[in-house]
């Protein structure tokens, strides 16, 4: 498959592949348009397999539907109800399946496919982060889910918008802000352990010039710095937060 998936840091920015190591659920990776075409397949694909429940896809516009078309008259014939929503000329509605119009500028970065099932549920959420108008060349931040809580959630943050009761993907954001939060963490402990591990190496070869007194100092500084870290949780998930207080 010619389709690249990145890992990304606490900054959001692509580093590793993350298909050569494995992805993870909940994370939030960066995908380029193959992968994300390959994603939604898969779920198309699944909620083709169960043959009930519902499934939602947020297309950007409505010409991004079109090489998907045949695939989704079967969904109209399978499903109990399946939504596109994009911007553009509304499609006529076929069967199961209703084409949403909106021109709503926060759903307009987005690509979303879940699917509700009676057995399986799965969502890929994502939103477009270059400023490319061509498909191919488009990238994505998200991540996928087999959680029905988190996948409700989404689906929910989506209708608030279409009715105008709702002006973010507040589930999304959430999401987002706790990912960078554990990236930042799992940076900053990585430093700090090389930090004491060195220290400790150095006490190794230096003899007298660098005691036990020595290292106790240095590993001082790395807790006092973690410790600053943690004081600063609450703005690096302040995301989560306005989610609870909304």
């Amino acid at each position: 498959m010619d389709a690249s998936v990145w890992n990304t840091d606490e900054k959001g920015k692509p580093t590793s592949s993350a298909l050569a190591t494995g992805m993870v659920e909940h994370h939030f990776y960066c995908f380029d348009a193959e992968a994300i075409l390959a994603a939604s397949q898969a779920i198309e694909e699944l909620a083709l397999e169960e043959a009930t429940g519902f499934l939602l896809a947020t297309m950007q516009e409505f010409k991004n539907f079109e090489p998907h078309r045949e695939r989704y008259w079967q969904l109209a014939a399978t499903l109990a109800e399946a939504w596109v929503i994009a911007k553009g000329k509304r499609l006529p509605r076929h069967g199961h399946l209703k084409f949403i119009a909106t021109d709503d500028p926060t759903l307009a970065p987005f690509w979303t496919v879940l699917y509700q099932g009676h057995q399986r549920q799965v969502m890929l959420v994502c939103r477009q982060v270059n400023v490319a108008k061509i498909f191919e060349q488009k990238r994505f931040h998200g991540f996928y889910t087999f959680h029905p809580d988190l996948i409700v959630r989404v689906r929910q943050d989506i209708e608030g918008i279409l009715r105008g009761r709702a002006s973010r993907m507040r589930e999304f954001e959430r999401l987002r802000a706790i990912d960078r939060a554990v990236k930042r963490f799992g940076a900053e402990f990585a430093r700090e352990h090389k930090a004491v591990e060195q220290a400790l190496r150095k006490m190794q070869i230096a003899g007298d010039h660098y005691e036990a007194r020595d290292f106790a100092v240095d590993l001082d500084r790395s807790l006092k710095r973690l410790k600053h870290l943690t004081g600063r949780l609450p703005g690096l998930t302040g995301a989560a937060d306005s989610r609870l207080a909304a």
